[in-house]
């Protein structure tokens, strides 16, 4: 009796350690489709860090994962898929991927798109006068 009672200890030891080494990996972001759009400087004040720059590889992030503002921080791994219309019809360029900080909000009403990227974010990826590319984005 106290060996199967050894063993079971053993095996439940087993089991938590398996269960605490796999809580510790942290898990690959999934990506999710959308579209981009872009706006011009200025780029402060932002709903994120008021008139703090941040540099130019910034975004604004829809409602779609802004999340009460704790998007603020995050950074994108944005990728031009595609155009949205026949005016341009292939707007992707180079290696078609970004990585972005979300520094602001792109308010429903006024947001044409899932994430808002600075014209200097969105030109690197796609020819500005598409105006709305398809993309994927993912947390990195």
């Amino acid at each position: 009796m106290a060996i199967i009672r050894l063993c079971f200890s053993l095996v439940s030891l087993i089991a938590m350690l398996l269960i605490l080494s796999l809580s510790s990996i942290s898990p690959i972001s999934a990506q999710d489709s959308g579209t981009a759009t872009y706006y011009t400087p200025p780029y402060t004040p932002s709903a994120c860090y008021g008139f703090e720059d941040d540099g130019v590889m910034i975004a604004a992030a829809s409602d779609v994962f802004w999340n009460d503002g704790g998007a603020c921080g995050q950074m994108y791994e944005v990728s031009c898929l595609s155009g949205t219309n026949e005016g341009t019809p292939e707007p992707c360029l180079g290696s078609g991927s970004v990585v972005v900080k979300i520094v602001d909000h792109c308010p429903p009403g006024s947001c044409r798109g899932t994430i808002d990227l600075s014209q200097e974010a969105f030109q690197s990826i796609a020819d500005t006068d598409a105006g709305v590319i398809n993309i994927s984005y993912q947390l990195v």
